[in-house]
């Protein structure tokens, strides 16, 4: 117990929630690719059973969908362990002290439905039977592992909507168009949502919702506006400004330093800017 609460101090929110958003990730892209081959295979299977056997397009499709499907049992077995200093939900739950009873339901869910199970006799740290045929193989439902696959999801936007606050939601509809992209990791790119590039409209409605969260949003920064010395308040980490109860979001942010703020009509700061010079 004295370990467990020394690994629980020792071990930093930000690298816990960023590798179980990384080995989730892992887990979505297999469901992706599942999915996708048993849509092929789906196309190739005829109705006659003795042609599908000698057909090895689609031998290779069944093969691979089964290595997919043993390798989202075992991913999903793992984030729903209860184990502290591991990649699950229990140990982020733990950290955060909150989600507790939600991590227990899928822990409850992925050993009522035998994932763990089939883990550990039939894919990982595989139990060795006394004798052949002493174990009979588990078979898991495809709904099983969708609805799996949805509570650690569902999970995991929960613990990052506690994390990094209202950006969460935005940032993950950003991850959701880029969950077909397979040229990189899927570990690292899920390890980098909360560094997607959000549009400006997105980061006006996250700036809006964490001051009503009571979170200090806007700061004073010394700039020109148009040539002339002004103070205006922005919004750094969103790389917004406030000019005469206008919001403007810059290009690129955070914010570091303004220099220069350019309006297309020098007599008339009610017009929109044309150009800001943010280095």
């Amino acid at each position: 117990m004295a370990d467990e609460r020394l690994r629980l101090a020792r071990t930093g929110t930000d690298v816990l929630v960023a590798n179980l958003r990384g080995e989730l990730g892992e887990a979505l892209t297999t469901w992706l690719l599942l999915r996708h081959f048993m849509a092929s295979a789906s196309k190739l299977q005829s109705d006659d059973p003795a042609a599908d056997l000698k057909n090895s397009e689609l031998a290779f499709l069944w093969l691979l969908k089964g290595k997919l499907r043993d390798e989202l049992v075992a991913r999903l077995s793992e984030l729903a362990d209860e184990k502290i200093g591991r990649t699950n939900f229990h140990f982020a739950a733990r950290k955060l002290e909150q989600f507790e009873a939600e991590a227990k339901a899928l822990t409850r869910f992925v050993v009522k439905h035998k994932l763990r199970q089939k883990r550990n006799q039939e894919i990982a740290h595989r139990e060795q039977p006394e004798q052949f045929f002493q174990q009979r193989d588990i078979h898991i439902p495809y709904q099983i592992l969708v609805r799996a696959m949805a509570m650690a999801l569902r999970l995991m936007k929960r613990i990052d909507r506690a994390v990094l606050g209202p950006a969460a939601p935005f940032l993950w509809r950003q991850a959701r168009k880029k969950r077909y992209d397979l040229s990189g990791p899927p570990r690292a790119m899920y390890m980098l949502v909360p560094h997607f590039h959000l549009p400006g409209d997105e980061r006006m409605k996250i700036a809006q919702q964490e001051q009503a969260e009571g979170k200090v949003v806007w700061s004073e920064i010394d700039t020109t506006i148009n040539g002339q010395p002004a103070r205006v308040l922005a919004c750094k980490e969103w790389g917004l400004l406030l000019l005469c109860d206008r919001c403007l979001p810059l290009p690129q942010y955070p914010l570091q330093k303004l220099e220069s703020v350019t309006f297309g009509d020098a007599d008339s700061t009610a017009l929109p800017p044309s150009e800001v010079s943010n280095p």
